[in-house]
């Protein structure tokens, strides 16, 4: 059976953050509640959540299902920073685009691949509407957190910056089939340029999140999460309970915190050991 939200928050790890040093009970209690309420409005929009330590894995073979309506959100121990800003992240997504379709209407080529249909110039026009909603999901994590849930501590995304596809580079990825693979401005290869690309973007981004804009998103979460929390599949504990409950080292044979879906004797657990 895949982990639910309830197995993700009723285990918790240790993490580098610290969020149970850090965070006091009430703040605990509010992060939990809030993937609670996360977790609902998924469900009232038709997309299924998976709250196993394996989002890069099962982002890989969402990639090749293709027409799932699924998202992986668990890739770490940390649940209060890393967690809940991972499902920050996929809520602006959901909302930037349409939460009817598999991963909201972006095909799972992208960032780095067209539809074989897209002529190659018009690659870096068909990209940049994907890159718009990537760079509000970035962005969108401490003012869509506080007014939802009026959450102000520090939410972590999984990395310094945004994953863009910006054309006109020379790294190539893999693409599913039915894709062509677009030479892009890669973070790595490319740093300077791409972090300048992905900057100017995401502040264009943060303008999206006006007053007015926040009200309609807080609108729409409430009416998806009411239609969620009356299918919830079983009754969740009270958050204030589950969040007083302290980090433990996972089990021998529990999956690895870094989600690489080996068990923890045979992946960190085995390099501590050492």
């Amino acid at each position: 059976m895949p982990a639910n939200v309830v197995d993700a928050v009723r285990s918790p790890y240790p993490c580098a953050c610290r969020c149970h040093e850090v965070l006091s009970v009430d703040e605990r209690a509010a992060g939990i509640a809030a993937l609670y309420r996360f977790d609902d409005a998924m469900r009232g929009w038709g997309q299924t959540v998976i709250w196993d330590l394996a989002a890069p894995t099962l982002w890989r073979i969402q990639q090749q299902l293709g027409e799932v309506r699924w998202v992986a959100v668990r890739d770490g121990a940390c649940i209060h920073s890393r967690l809940l800003g991972f499902c920050m992240h996929e809520l602006v997504h959901a909302i930037s685009g349409d939460v009817t379709q598999p991963n909201y209407g972006t095909p799972v080529g992208l960032p780095y691949g067209v539809p074989d249909s897209v002529p190659a110039v018009d690659e870096a026009a068909y990209l940049h509407p994907f890159n718009q909603h990537e760079a509000r999901a970035w962005v969108g994590l401490a003012p869509v957190a506080y007014r939802l849930f009026e959450i102000d501590w520090e939410l972590r995304p999984a990395r310094d910056v945004g994953t863009y596809g910006f054309a006109g580079g020379n790294a190539l990825v893999d693409v599913p089939a039915g894709y062509r693979r677009v030479p892009h401005v890669d973070h790595v290869q490319h740093a300077r340029r791409y972090y300048a690309l992905a900057r100017n973007l995401e502040d264009e981004a943060r303008q999206w999140f006006t007053a007015a804009k926040l009200d309609e998103i807080a609108a729409r979460f409430a009416e998806a999460e009411a239609r969620g929390r009356a299918l919830r599949p079983c009754t969740f504990p009270a958050p204030r309970e589950m969040a007083r409950l302290r980090p433990q080292k996972p089990g021998r044979n529990d999956l690895c915190v870094c989600g690489s879906m080996r068990k923890w004797k045979h992946c960190c657990g085995a390099t501590l050991a050492e």
